[in-house]
């Protein structure tokens, strides 16, 4: 029989999963049916410490805390509201703005700039193509009002491809 790698006067009872040494009855530290030693138990504790800690750091560094109003309770206090009471641009993430556009589709609507303002190549084209026959301008004075009319959550969720929310 063979006798644990730490008491060499004991048999050994089996071999540890983690080392593959012999261990003794002592040493021997069963886990989901696995045999493992003590100092592998340990460096598996300090592993998995480790790993936690890792993670309750990167939790720390790179995750805003974020309050939710569960609904119910009609508080002004809500981070909702709060955040959109300050500055619109970095709150809702805007790259583009309804009032550009609308004025844009009022005053060079004919030729479809505002279409390329917003990121709508093929529109912008379609608009110079036909110029000529004054329908896109007619369109581009209509979407204009309709643009400076509209709520600015409702015009970027519509038309700004850089809208965050």
């Amino acid at each position: 029989m063979v006798n644990c790698y730490v008491h060499a006067e004991a048999s050994s009872v089996g071999t540890c999963v983690g080392c593959g040494k012999f261990i003794c009855e002592n040493c021997n530290t069963e886990i989901k049916r696995k045999n493992y030693c003590k100092s592998c138990v340990d460096e598996l504790f300090d592993d998995s410490k480790r790993k936690i800690e890792r993670l309750e750091d990167n939790m720390n560094k790179n995750q805003p805390m974020v309050f939710m109003n569960a609904g119910g309770a009609s508080s002004s206090s809500s981070s909702s509201s709060s955040a959109a009471v300050g500055n619109e641009g970095q709150a809702f993430g805007l790259t583009k703005s309804k009032t550009t556009a609308g004025l844009l589709a009022i005053f060079l609507g004919g030729l479809g700039i505002h279409k390329f303002y917003l990121g709508k190549w093929g529109w912008g084209i379609l608009y110079i193509l036909f110029c000529w026959t004054y329908i896109p301008s007619l369109i581009g004075l209509i979407e204009g009002i309709i643009y400076l009319v509209s709520n600015q959550n409702n015009f970027a969720r519509k038309y700004d491809p850089g809208f965050l929310r």
